[in-house]
């Protein structure tokens, strides 16, 4: 990979070779790209390949020192072409009707089932009415709505009733907004931006310290666990970016990684991402040591304040 801005043109035959400026010869001279506009710098930027004849070698380098003029006009050029990918990289935020989701919303599921086993019917009832999880066929529907409470779109995922995991294998996950785009029930240009899973609990309570975890059926167990914290979830360890946090700016934050890689991966990306979004946070190490893919649902959780304090 090529990681200079300015190089020779490759060859591609004897139409990108040229007239030589200092001894005239045909299809001797290779001139400069810009890698950026993948055009010439000027007519006599490059080299002759007569090393022993000629030896004629204008580099960009010279030629923007004897032309000043013309790098500031490559500047502005390149401050152009950043300002278009930002516009291009703002891709608008499209949003699912909240009739998709009403249906769904209190219908039974093995994970809905399995929670009120292990925690009570009390708090699995609990669960469902704030994060207003949906059901459909005994999967669940996980319903993404943002801080502004829209629907951006639903994961469906099947679970095992009496062990609570989820089940592995092809059509045990599916997306709503995929399922609607197969039925040709989208317009094409529809694109997901996914928010944060719970975004929506944030403007409900706006001075508790937000608890980050990786899988939606986490967040859920940690709502029960540790009711004094507001429980988002990621999706998946990749999920940690600073596009996926934003509404965490000026929050307390604790992340509760999952054991494994999550820790140690989620460790290298905070400080920057915190530093981008502008928040307070602190990476639990609660689940390291534990069994492999263990979540905080595996612990026996007792007094927990000194693991929810932000440093």
């Amino acid at each position: 990979m090529n990681n200079y801005r300015y190089t020779l043109e490759k060859y591609k035959g004897r139409q990108s070779r040229y007239v030589c400026p200092q001894c005239g010869r045909k299809y001797v001279f290779t001139r400069y790209i810009d890698t950026e506009t993948n055009k010439y710098i000027a007519d006599n930027v490059g080299k002759c390949s007569r090393l022993d004849k000629c030896g004629y070698h204008y580099t960009p380098r010279e030629y923007f020192s004897d032309n000043p003029h013309k790098k500031e006009v490559v500047l502005l050029h390149c401050k152009h072409r950043v300002l278009q990918q930002q516009q291009q990289q703002q891709q608008p935020t499209y949003y699912l009707p909240e009739i998709v989701a009403t249906g769904s919303i209190g219908q039974s599921s093995t994970h809905m089932r399995w929670l009120a086993a292990r925690f009570g019917q009390e708090q699995a009832d609990m669960v469902q009415r704030i994060y207003r999880v949906g059901g459909l066929n005994d999967d669940v529907i996980f319903w993404q709505r943002d801080v502004t409470g829209r629907l951006r779109t639903g994961k469906i995922m099947a679970y095992d009733e009496v062990t609570g995991c989820r089940k592995k294998g092809l059509g045990t996950v599916d997306w709503v907004h995929a399922a609607m785009r197969r039925e040709g029930a989208l317009p094409e240009e529809w694109e997901l931006r996914q928010c944060l899973y719970g975004e929506h609990l944030l403007t409900l309570f706006p001075l508790r310290t937000v608890a980050v975890v990786e899988s939606y059926k986490t967040a859920h167990i940690g709502a029960i666990l540790m009711p004094r914290l507001v429980w988002v979830a990621v999706d998946s360890m990749t999920g940690l970016t600073a596009e996926r946090l934003k509404p965490l700016a000026g929050r307390n934050v604790v992340l509760f990684p999952d054991e494994g890689r999550g820790y140690e991966y989620w460790s290298s990306k905070i400080e920057d991402i915190a530093r981008q979004v502008g928040f307070r946070y602190r990476i639990s190490d609660i689940m390291e040591g534990r069994a492999a893919g263990s979540d905080i649902g595996d612990l026996p959780v007792g007094n927990i304040d000194d693991i929810t304090t932000c440093g």
